[in-house]
């Protein structure tokens, strides 16, 4: 877009848009058809996929496969599962301050002496 006078300052631009402001543009029927046409098109190809009737006839073990999500989502929990049972069994030095604060810390109190097996010394 050209302008007659490149050195316009802001003031005069002010006013320009300002003027577009107070005017409100006038839409074409055909235009608006035309538009709520392309959105009918553009929505019937975004429909839902159609949803598998779950079938009974594989038993309780397919029944809860596919509640699971199939192998993508026992994957997923297969991973979470090694991953917990892996922090729970090796865990990273960082998460003793954490365990230490949401649990506290623990401490050894000894009633008998270690040479008192029976508690019987004074």
């Amino acid at each position: 877009m050209t302008t007659e006078k490149p050195d316009m300052n802001d003031f005069e631009l002010d006013e320009i848009f300002a003027s577009a402001r107070r005017t409100t543009p006038e839409v074409s029927d055909d235009f608006m058809t035309r538009l709520l046409a392309d959105a009918a098109m553009v929505q019937d190809e975004w429909s839902a996929p159609p949803v598998e009737k779950i079938t009974e006839s594989g038993g309780l073990l397919t029944l809860v496969w596919s509640m699971l999500g199939g192998w993508v989502g026992t994957g997923g929990l297969a991973a979470a599962a090694i991953t917990g049972l892996w922090i729970g069994i090796a865990p990273p030095d960082a998460l003793s301050v954490i365990d230490d604060a949401i649990w506290g810390t623990s401490v050894d109190l000894t009633v008998f002496s270690s040479d008192d097996v029976l508690g019987v010394e004074g």
